[in-house]
């Protein structure tokens, strides 16, 4: 396997570049890079798991393209990625932060933690990890402190924004989670899960914001016509309802009842399936989503949706 992927020019031509992306941090050049090694080689592994890593800190739209993928990945492609990431990262890279993330995010369960701790030793205020540290925490005030620091080292993080949102609202902080999450899609205006959040804390929280209820779910609808997402925001405009999957604030994770099928959302998805090895499916059968990476990734991809809704 690893003869095949050090043979393959076309490999050895993106990785080159990638490794120049990696190096930097640069999320939106890996993302592009990504890109361009999929129009050349359609469905390569390791190209998807770059693309998918990349859209966690930057939110592109295009990642709902992605759907196919991540309901067909197997333990094949699994492994080349691994394969890949062995040659990938040099020694020297070690200690490289942006590489130290994609080591944690390939790292097994057991390893992980000490793997963090480890990487945020050498690079204690990098975005990126402290962002990983604070979606792996099962305390929401030490996550929202971990994530505060994160946006101070790099402001335009919507993804880190967004789960100050959510984790604000959780706790009953209706003004502050808005304001979060406002800055959130002002960053990254195609963030369909934030849109939907915001219509959904107008809808439940506000009194006289039909305009923003409004203009957010219209958002969702152009985003996302045919998901789930698109659909009950319809619901609610045409009909009056109320959003069925919105964060709620004091949510309990444990007592959620259906979910969000958002293209974007699968899309980050393939997070939770790499560090794994396992199926999207075998994610819904998780009870407790705050715990370890798996829930923390799961926390912001779905807000604990995408499993509620296949339970």
């Amino acid at each position: 396997m690893e003869q095949m992927l050090n043979s393959s020019p076309t490999t050895s031509h993106y990785n080159v570049q990638m490794r120049d992306d990696v190096a930097r941090g640069d999320w939106a050049g890996l993302y592009r890079t990504a890109t361009e090694w999929l129009q050349a080689e359609p469905g390569q592994p390791v190209a998807t798991f770059i693309k998918n890593i990349a859209c966690l800190f930057i939110n592109p739209p295009a990642i709902i393209q992605n759907k196919h993928y991540l309901e067909t990945v197997g333990n094949k492609d699994w492994k080349m990625v691994l394969t890949w990431f062995k040659d990938f990262q040099s020694e020297a890279d070690q200690h490289n932060p942006y590489f130290q993330a994609l080591d944690f995010i390939l790292q097994p369960t057991s390893k992980k933690k000490a793997s963090i701790e480890a990487a945020l030793q050498e690079n204690p205020s990098n975005a990126e990890l402290l962002f990983l540290q604070a979606i792996a925490l099962r305390d929401r005030s030490a996550s929202i402190e971990k994530l505060k620091l994160s946006v101070e080292t790099k402001p335009e993080f919507p993804a880190a924004l967004y789960l100050i949102g959510i984790f604000s609202l959780q706790m009953n902080q209706v003004q502050v989670a808005e304001g979060y999450l406002l800055q959130a899609v002002e960053l990254a205006p195609n963030f369909l899960e934030a849109h939907y959040q915001l219509g959904s804390l107008y809808s439940f929280y506000i009194p006289n914001s039909s305009e923003q209820v409004t203009a957010h779910f219209q958002k969702v609808i152009e985003l996302d016509p045919e998901g789930e997402a698109g659909k009950d925001a319809k619901k609610v405009l045409e009909n009056h309802t109320k959003p069925q999957y919105g964060q709620r604030a004091s949510a309990d994770p444990t007592g959620r009842r259906g979910g969000m099928s958002l293209l974007v959302i699968l899309g980050i998805s393939l997070l939770t399936v790499v560090l794994f090895s396992g199926p999207v499916a075998s994610l819904f059968k998780i009870t407790n989503p705050t715990v370890g990476i798996l829930a923390g990734l799961f926390v912001f991809i779905g807000l604990y949706s995408a499993w509620g809704r296949k339970r």
